[in-house]
């Protein structure tokens, strides 16, 4: 969004653009929570739920893809603004940029091509990030591995010997964050949304809503329906997708196998239903108005982040 406001570009379109992006990769991703998640509560495995999906993600994407093309190209200048130059000349003063710090996304994209388990794929890739930090970018050891845990921060650049170099805003917003430990909420709630589960299940609670649930179900294109629609509710009354892709499917598992459906469609149908509606609701969405472009402030659990997002490209 910083080079979006440098540039005078649509905000409102480049929003739409950078999120559209995130969705489709955050369906794809092999290290993605929801598309981790997705599939164990459904009971498939997780590259059988990512090649499922690609039957309702990649129209979207080529959709996408086509519209912001032309929309892209509409308008072109061809000079570079100055505030993109600055962004570009700061990352270079920097980093070391090299060709060997492609090897982690690599990694992972060989690695989900692959169908390679999860967990020692991205253990590798995390491995090969923090010897990049250390050979090319002059890290010390105990710097990095502390990235790797609590995420980065600006202050290490002074373990590099870059504490003199004058940090462009748009920089910091773009190299203070990740580590292990920005994960732990997520942890956390998939604990609950198990514990609140089992709490349904053990009380007969889930049987009631699943016996009225499956009275209007007369084949496979009502139970899909019924999945979306419950997915949905789930989502606007507890404003958290973990619940949304919990819930839908303890209530629909079993329904899925009586009709013969692999499990694969249980899981595509509620993260299709609940990863990209999740971020609209809590009852309402706030919207406000700059330089003429509507822009929707207000997520869920993830709203903050958009919010940071829209904030940081104000002057």
């Amino acid at each position: 969004m910083g080079v979006a406001t440098g540039m005078d570009a649509n905000l409102a379109a480049v929003a739409g653009a950078v999120v559209s992006g995130a969705y489709f990769g955050d369906k794809i991703s092999p290290l993605s929570d929801t598309t981790n998640f997705a599939p164990v509560v459904a009971g498939t495995d997780l590259y059988s739920h990512i090649q499922h999906m690609l039957w309702t993600t990649i129209p979207a994407f080529l959709l996408a893809s086509v519209v912001f093309f032309f929309a892209g190209n509409s308008d072109v200048s061809a000079d570079t603004p100055e505030k993109v130059l600055a962004i570009l000349a700061n990352i270079d003063e920097l980093f070391s940029l090299n060709i060997f710090l492609l090897l982690p996304p690599a990694l992972i994209l060989w690695g989900a091509i692959r169908k390679l388990p999860t967990i020692p794929l991205m253990l590798a890739a995390i491995a090969i990030g923090v010897a990049n930090g250390v050979i090319f970018q002059g890290f010390s050891l105990v710097t990095a591995l502390n990235a790797m845990l609590s995420g980065f921060k600006v202050s290490m650049f002074a373990d590099a010997g870059l504490a003199n170099v004058t940090l462009v805003p748009d920089v910091v917003t773009l190299v203070n964050r990740g580590g292990m430990t920005s994960m732990m909420g997520v942890v956390l709630l998939v604990f609950c949304a198990f514990s609140f589960a089992g709490t349904l299940a053990l009380t007969g609670g889930l049987n009631v809503l699943v016996n009225t649930l499956a009275k209007g179900i007369k084949g496979t294109a009502s139970l899909i329906g019924a999945t979306i629609v419950t997915t949905i509710t789930v989502v606007c009354t507890t404003s958290d997708g973990k619940l949304a892709l919990l819930i839908p499917s303890e209530l629909f598992r079993d329904t899925y196998k009586k009709m013969q459906l692999d499990a694969k469609n249980l899981s595509r149908t509620i993260e299709d239903a609940g990863t990209v509606i999740e971020r609209w609701c809590l009852g309402r969405m706030r919207v406000c108005s700059w330089r003429r472009h509507w822009v929707s402030l207000r997520w869920t659990t993830c709203h903050g982040r958009f919010r940071t997002t829209q904030q940081s490209s104000l002057p």
